[in-house]
C-alpha cells in the first residue's frame, strides 16, 4: 500500500480562514481570526497526540 501523507498541519490555516470568513460576516474580523487560529492550533495538537497514541 502507498504511504499516506501527513497533512495535519494544514488544519491550522483552514480554521484561520473559517474564522476570517465568519469575521467578515459579523464585522468582527480580528477577533474571529484570532479565535480561529487558537482553535486550529488546539485541534492540531489534539489530533497529533491522538494519532501518536493510536500508532503505538
Amino acid at each position: 500500500m502507498a504511504k499516506k501523507k501527513n497533512n495535519l498541519i494544514l488544519i491550522i490555516p483552514a480554521f484561520l480562514l473559517m474564522g476570517t470568513a465568519i469575521g467578515i460576516q459579523t464585522k468582527n474580523l480580528f477577533k474571529q481570526m484570532i479565535i480561529g487560529l487558537i482553535v486550529g492550533i488546539i485541534v492540531y495538537f489534539f489530533l497529533r497526540y491522538r494519532n501518536k497514541k493510536l500508532n503505538k
